[in-house]
């Protein structure tokens, strides 16, 4: 068997122990905690007062019905001799899409873009489950921390300005393999500070191990640990290169944790913490703003399976192709290709969990003013329906890849009922569209939400035990 070096200091002593995995390399910190903690202060710097901006004189709006109404028409005679997207015409049972729990705990991991980032979508298939809020927790927390767009379930976190995001679908091939949330937050600056508050909204703290999650390297890390604002400690970890965790342990629960990087890099993949017995639907969120399906192309799916010690998850959701759609000429064949790659690997982590693909919603195009009066009548029309076009190709690709995975798909953009949903759900009272005609309004993720539900299954019924009394349902 293996032995392990002791890194002792004032009476402590750690040693690396093995996770249930046998792989994961995993050191255990036993921690004091303490009442009354304060709440986290970040004492991070103001932001700098930017210069108020001159009124453009020829802004950017949505553009009139009668520059819709023809090209949605246009659009609609030249396919419709197929289907828009994939859940169309289409009622699933939810024992199809969601496998059944039978009143046990419903895993679900959600990876996306900045749709999903937010977590109002999320949120809101959450409440639709009509689960009590001891009923529903995350356990991991990914490493995007303090990154604009992003909420996580943390009632607070803070960053110094030694770190940076690393997503995986712009890192190169040779770049250092990230966690399941796909996103490093690395630091090669001795000094580097971040802490975290997490205890409950209310402020209760319940949680007496802390996993933090991060990639060792072949050199020594070397970490200053503060615990409720008093207690310290310090850390040496070395070891093979490769995912590893430092568990912080202690016999009363934990309210914040401050880490400071003596000597490093530190490229920190997240946090795990475990979920109560109460627990009915864990629901995970990785989601990075600007974020697409090749994060999933890049992944080691060996290494990657490393940060789980079991089968994570009953149920993952794909939620991607707003930023693919983006693309100044859209190549169908190069997607394809991608997410078949992506989506093939993603299989290789998780051979039999139930899955579901999300294709992007209809997006709009802003117009100037003087456009919708008339004006520069020379231009050629502008076509309002450019990212439809492509969205709707995203769905067809989307669903062919899903079936050969033996997974589902399922469309925003028919969700919004197809062409030209931009518009109406901009227009509609409250607006469920956002002004910049791609993300939506917190109403309008609800309202996504709740159609998934609808067309899916998912509800409070999922959850029930079959095998029990109707009276104890």
């Amino acid at each position: 068997s293996k032995k392990w070096v002791l890194f002792c200091w004032a009476g402590l002593c750690l040693s690396p122990l093995q996770a249930q995995n046998l792989s994961l390399q995993t050191t255990r910190l036993q921690v004091k905690t303490q009442a009354g903690v304060p709440d986290l202060q970040c004492n991070a710097p103001k932001p700098p007062v930017r210069p108020s901006r001159r009124a453009e004189p020829d802004p950017v709006e949505v553009p009139d019905d009668d520059q819709v109404s023809d090209q949605v028409q246009a659009f609609l005679r030249s396919s419709s001799s197929a289907p828009l997207a994939s859940n169309q015409g289409r009622s699933w049972s939810a024992s199809e899409v969601i496998p059944a729990v039978n009143g046990q705990i419903l895993r679900v991991g959600i990876w996306g873009d900045s749709h999903t980032a937010a977590a109002f979508w999320t949120q809101e298939l959450m409440r639709l489950s009509q689960r009590r809020p001891e009923q529903m927790h995350s356990r991991f927390v990914p490493a995007n921390m303090n990154r604009p767009g992003v909420r996580l379930p943390l009632r607070k976190s803070c960053l110094g300005p030694d770190w940076r995001h690393e997503p995986a679908h712009v890192a190169k091939l040779d770049a250092a393999p990230s966690g399941p949330g796909l996103v490093q937050l690395t630091s090669l600056q001795n000094g580097a500070w971040l802490a975290w508050d997490i205890r409950q909204p209310s402020g209760q703290a319940d949680t007496k191990w802390l996993r933090l999650q991060y990639l060792q390297t072949t050199q020594t890390l070397t970490l200053r640990v503060r615990v409720d604002g008093a207690a310290e400690y310090q850390v040496s970890l070395k070891g093979p290169a490769g995912p590893a965790a430092l568990d912080l342990w202690s016999d009363a629960p934990i309210s914040t944790v401050e880490v400071t990087v003596l000597e490093g890099p530190w490229r920190l993949q997240g946090l795990e913490w475990p979920v109560p017995e109460s627990t009915r639907l864990q629901m995970d969120v990785f989601a990075y703003p600007g974020a697409t399906v090749a994060g999933w192309r890049q992944v080691d799916p060996e290494k990657l399976r490393l940060w789980w010690h079991e089968p994570p998850y009953d149920w993952v959701v794909l939620a991607f192709g707003t930023n693919e759609g983006n693309a100044s000429v859209f190549d169908a064949q190069a997607y394809t290709r991608m997410l078949q790659e992506a989506v093939a690997s993603w299989r290789e982590v998780f051979p039999h969990t139930a899955c579901l693909l999300v294709a992007p919603g209809d997006r709009g195009v802003l117009v100037r003013r003087s456009q919708k009066l008339g004006q520069n009548s020379k231009r050629p029309p502008l076509d309002v329906l450019r990212y439809t076009r492509v969205h709707d190709e995203i769905g067809r690709i989307q669903k062919q890849v899903a079936q050969a995975h033996g997974c589902h798909a399922w469309s925003m953009l028919d969700a919004m009922d197809g062409a030209g949903g931009a518009y109406r759900w901009a227009r509609n009272n409250p607006p469920l569209m956002a002004r910049d005609l791609i993300h939506f309004t917190v109403p309008g993720y609800q309202r996504l939400a709740q159609r998934m539900a609808q067309d899916l299954g998912w509800g409070p019924a999922l959850f029930e035990d079959v095998h029990a009394p109707a009276a104890n349902r």
